[in-house]
């Protein structure tokens, strides 16, 4: 189901997961967000709502609701679940394009899979999917994209796909973000042709203030063979080593993808200290 935990909340309402029903996204527009709940807190939740009102703004939409309304119902919905670890989904569904003033708001926990320690030893499998986003600066369902991205994980036995736009240049994963690193630098795609990420914007920040060089640039199919690793980035996968990309290998035990991994964890566990009671 895509709805866990015992309770979820719609328009300001709890209800019991058992009557969960989000047919009706399947139309209009729907702007989301996916939090990762640890120790009871969502994590980096201010940059999750950033974002969130980023792309209803961006989309030429309007909410009522403010910054803390969204802090106390997340709250409020771990504390009814009493659940410590997992993800929440924010959905704020606009019913037509003809009637974008009439909307839902669904919150809820939602099934995860954060990656296991061989996953972070070894890498994982990934595959190339010819695919874009529309619009990579608003985070909008978009289920035929989904649906395609599913297909061919499903079909090529992959952890995630790779999305490479019509002109064989490589923008993102499906569900996550994309970075290489050649000799000592990391090469990430640039921020306006990709979905900026939260755990990708936390790279970034680090990057800058441990002076690790970071180029953003466009990276060509034909320059895959020259990195030496690879690694995505997402909520619920933290910083995840690649494997592989179809035939293209990367070596998952370097030096410069340990260090910003640890970096990252790091930055994950000051959160949570700053947070906690």
């Amino acid at each position: 189901m895509e709805c866990s935990g015992n309770f979820y909340l719609h328009n300001f309402k709890f209800k019991k997961s058992d009557s969960f029903n989000d047919s009706y996204i399947k139309t209009g527009i729907s702007v989301y967000e996916v939090i990762r709940i640890e120790k009871g807190i969502p994590l980096f939740l201010e940059n999750h709502l950033d974002r969130l009102f980023r792309s209803v703004e961006i989309l030429n939409l309007s909410i009522n609701e403010a910054y803390c309304d969204f802090e106390t119902l997340i709250a409020e919905l771990i504390n009814k679940n009493s659940i410590l670890q997992g993800k929440i989904k924010i959905i704020i569904h606009f019913n037509s394009e003809t009637n974008l003033h009439e909307k839902n708001l669904l919150i809820y926990f939602t099934p995860h899979y954060f990656p296991t320690i061989e996953e972070y030893k070894n890498g994982v499998k990934t595959g190339l999917c010819n695919a874009s986003r529309i619009n990579p600066k608003a985070k909008v369902l978009n289920s035929d994209a989904r649906i395609i991205a599913n297909d061919t994980i499903a079909e090529k036995k992959l952890f995630e796909v790779i999305l490479n736009d019509n002109k064989d240049f490589i923008t993102e994963g499906s569900r996550s973000n994309i970075f290489f690193i050649k000799e000592n630098r990391i090469i990430t795609s640039p921020e306006k042709d990709v979905l900026q990420g939260i755990t990708r914007l936390n790279v970034l920040k680090l990057c800058k203030s441990e002076k690790i060089e970071l180029i953003q640039k466009k990276i060509h199919f034909s320059e895959i063979s020259e990195m030496d690793s690879a690694f995505i980035t997402g909520t619920s996968l933290k910083i995840l080593p690649i494997r592989n990309i179809d035939s293209f290998e990367f070596k998952t035990q370097n030096k410069l993808l340990q260090k910003i991994t640890d970096l990252y964890n790091d930055c994950i566990e000051k959160y949570l200290g700053d947070k906690l009671p």
